[in-house]
């Protein structure tokens, strides 16, 4: 099992640990899982400064299309990577 057991994680951001610092930067899992395989389910969108989790795909007229999850938490060390309000602005400036 990687990261620490669920009993140890935080309850809600307040009592998180916030993680400063690039995504994949906080423990050896995460960085591990962003960068290998490259084909990995996590995806920064550069643009908006936000880490996705890909969580489920539909096929479609126009090939794939994939159903992305913000990822708060990181699911290895229970670090705090963003808030969803970050998310929330985030998106809203993308508009």
């Amino acid at each position: 099992m990687f990261g620490r057991s669920k009993k140890s994680w935080p309850s809600s951001s307040q009592d998180a640990k916030r993680h400063e610092g690039p995504f994949g930067s906080c423990c050896k899992s995460m960085h591990d899982a962003l960068t290998h395989p490259p084909n990995s389910l996590f995806r920064i969108d550069e643009d908006m400064g936000v880490l996705y989790l890909s969580v489920g795909y539909v096929e479609t007229q126009d090939g794939p299309g994939w159903f992305d999850q913000a990822v708060v938490f990181c699911p290895f060390c229970g670090s705090l990577l963003q808030t969803a309000e970050q998310v929330q602005r985030a998106a809203d400036r993308s508009h």
